[in-house]
């Protein structure tokens, strides 16, 4: 039996946020970070090539936190089982800068 999602805060840097055009802060009702990059890429198309590469694996540029946790090093990071009320944070790192 599949369970139903549950509600989930996710936050993420306004940069990220206004290249994807949506807010910064969002509720999203997943189980997983996967079931959740999911359901933010139907809303907002682009959203997992923003986060994951060709290979499905959270890019080496993005930090993703689970309360607080950083998962996106792990193996299995997208494999992350989401509870209701968990906060997940989307840093995409932001180098360069003019000469």
């Amino acid at each position: 039996m599949t369970e139903a999602p549950v509600p989930v805060t996710v936050r993420m840097t306004e940069m990220l946020a206004r290249h994807l055009d949506c807010q910064s802060n969002l509720t999203v009702d997943a189980n997983s970070l996967d079931d959740l990059l999911s359901e933010l890429d139907r809303r907002y198309p682009g959203f997992r090539d923003s986060v994951c590469d060709e290979a499905g694996k959270v890019r080496v540029y993005v930090n993703l936190f689970v309360n607080r946790e950083l998962v996106a090093s792990r193996p299995d990071a997208l494999m992350s089982r989401l509870s209701d009320g968990d906060e997940v944070y989307i840093l995409a790192s932001v180098a360069g800068g003019a000469r």
